[in-house]
This record gives structure tokens, C-alpha cells and sequence, in this order.
């Protein structure tokens, strides 16, 4: 018997996708070792499912919305595209950077990492706050980028508001909160980011020694300004593989000068302590130093990072 009821929208708001998670987990039930940093100076340690990780109740919805417009996040703009970087992931571990790559494969996979920069509870919730309060009392450069439009376009005087504030009361009580979700958008799609990222040397290294790659919360490693010539950013795709991208095949290979276990350990590190408060990984062999590390310096927030970027 069918049922006529729409399927409800998930309330359940995964900021780092079970397709991405899952690849750290092992065994039967399938799970992976979760690093949870719950109050200061206290570190848990436990198993769980790829799906019972990096997830936020309702995290992408906005307040003011009903059903389906309250999950338009979600449903419209993450899943879509997590669907296309999870094809783009499969593709990194069969076969790495090697062939062509169409730009809509590029740029949605590009997509993916830059998401990973901005789609955390903190970032969503700054978001939020600052998209509404805003929208509410634009201030004087907001209004000088609007009145610049009219210099562009002086066919628009006389038919459009004066001002940028009497336009905006004349788009309902709700403006703020429907515009949030259009810079929700912008803010994963951020054009300037993601084509420098696109159009970076891209490589994947795999790891043949005992160490294996651990991920996070905030599980992108970035150095150095996107437009220097010494940028470096890394995503692990797996316990055994990471994702570089670089602006010369030199910086790659200084990164791993070293060799391969002195990689592994300092990507590690990097990612734990910038986590803002969880870290996961294949197993718990690493557990004393997690514990020591987690959360030490969390990577700064989308704001922040767009104003030190160095991409614009």
C-alpha cells in the first residue's frame, strides 16, 4: 500500500557527509574511533557510526521557515552537491588526479573542500546572526554599494527605492532571513576561493608505512595565503590517502621532504589542534597525544578566514 504522505524533510544536518566519514570506519558494526572534546580539558574517546558523527540538529535551517523552505539548505544546496564530490572522492581513490578533468569535476570537487571551510555549527550560527542583524540596519557601505548601482544603471532612478533600507522594508519582515539563505550558498560556492583552489597542482599521495591519516572537524590544512606561491592545502580522503593542492609541484614535494611518516604525523597534528571539538580516526592508537592536542588553537571561522584568505 503506498502512503500519501510526503516524506519529511532530515532535521539531521551532517557538516562533514557520511560519504566523507565513513572511510575511517572499520569492522562489524561498522564504525570508526570518534575524539570528542566535551568540556575544557576533558578528551572522550569512543565508536561510532559514520552517520552518528559531525552532524547538528537543524543545523542549516533558519528560523522563520516552515517544512520544506526551512530545509532549503539542505536539500537544495548541500546534497546536491555532496553528491557530486562523494563521485569525485570515489574517483581520487581509484585512480588520484591522473586523466582529465571536466571544470564541472574540478569545481565540484573544488566545492567540497571549500565547504568543509564553512559549513561547521559555528560558521552556520555567525552566519545567522550576522546576515539578520545586517539586513536589519544596513550600514554606510552597504548603502554606497547600492547607490553605486545607480551610477551604473541611471536608467534605474526613478524606478527602483532610493535607498538600499527603504528597499529592504519593502521585501517583508523576512528579508534577512530569506537573503540568509542565498549567502549560505554563496558562502560554500565563494567564487575567488574556490577558483584559486581549482587552479592549483593537484596530487593525491597514499600512504604505504604503519601511519594513517586522521581527519576532524575542520579536517582542511591550509598554509600560507591562497595567492602565495608557497599555498598549501591538504584534505585526508581516508586512513592511507590525502588530497594536496598547491600552486607548484616544488611545494608539494618540500612537504614531504621529511619523508612520509614525519607527513603523516604533522598533517595529524595540524588537523586536532585546529579542530573545534572533534577529531576522528581508524583506530585509537594515537589516543594519549589526541587527548593532549584536541581543540588546542580551532581554525577560525568563515568570516575570519575570508578576511585572511588572501584570495580576494
Amino acid at each position: 500500500m503506498t502512503s500519501n504522505r510526503t516524506q519529511a524533510p532530515p532535521a539531521t544536518h551532517h557538516y562533514i557527509p557520511i560519504f566523507y566519514s565513513k572511510r575511517w570506519a572499520s569492522g562489524d558494526p561498522f564504525k570508526l574511533t570518534r575524539y570528542a572534546r566535551w568540556l575544557p580539558g576533558k578528551t572522550a574517546v569512543d565508536r561510532k557510526a559514520p552517520s552518528g558523527v559531525g552532524w547538528e540538529k537543524n543545523g542549516y535551517s533558519f528560523d522563520g521557515f516552515e517544512g520544506d523552505q526551512a530545509e532549503a539548505v539542505e536539500t537544495s544546496l548541500m546534497k546536491p552537491k555532496d553528491d557530486k564530490a562523494g563521485k569525485m572522492l570515489a574517483r581520487l581513490e581509484s585512480v588520484g588526479t591522473e586523466g582529465p578533468w571536466s571544470d564541472d569535476d574540478r569545481f565540484g570537487w573544488t566545492w567540497f573542500v571549500v565547504s568543509l571551510l564553512v559549513r561547521g555549527p559555528e560558521d552556520v550560527r555567525s552566519a545567522k546572526r550576522n546576515i539578520a542583524a545586517e539586513w536589519a540596519n544596513p550600514n554606510d557601505r552597504m548603502e554606497a554599494r547600492y547607490q553605486a548601482i545607480f551610477d551604473e544603471i541611471p536608467e534605474m532612478r526613478g524606478h527602483a527605492h532610493s535607498t538600499l533600507k527603504a528597499y529592504i522594508a519593502s521585501m517583508g519582515g523576512d528579508y534577512g532571513k530569506r537573503l540568509g539563505v542565498k549567502i549560505m550558498a554563496d558562502m560554500t560556492d565563494h567564487n575567488d576561493i574556490s577558483t584559486a583552489i581549482a587552479n592549483m597542482h593537484w596530487q593525491v599521495r597514499r600512504v604505504s608505512g604503519p601511519g594513517c591519516f586522521m581527519t576532524s572537524d575542520r579536517p582542511v590544512r591550509r598554509e600560507y595565503p591562497l595567492k602565495s606561491k608557497n599555498a598549501f592545502l591538504t584534505l585526508p580522503i581516508g586512513p592511507k590517502a590525502i588530497f594536496i593542492a598547491a600552486n607548484s609541484m616544488e611545494t608539494i614535494d618540500r612537504a614531504y621532504r621529511q619523508g612520509e611518516e614525519e607527513f603523516v604525523r604533522r598533517n595529524n597534528r595540524q588537523l586536532v589542534r585546529q579542530a573545534r571539538q572533534f577529531a576522528f580516526a581508524y583506530d585509537d592508537r594515537d589516543r594519549d597525544w589526541v587527548a593532549n592536542k584536541l581543540a588546542k588553537e580551532p581554525q577560525p571561522g568563515f568570516f575570519d578566514f575570508i578576511r585572511g584568505s588572501g584570495a580576494r
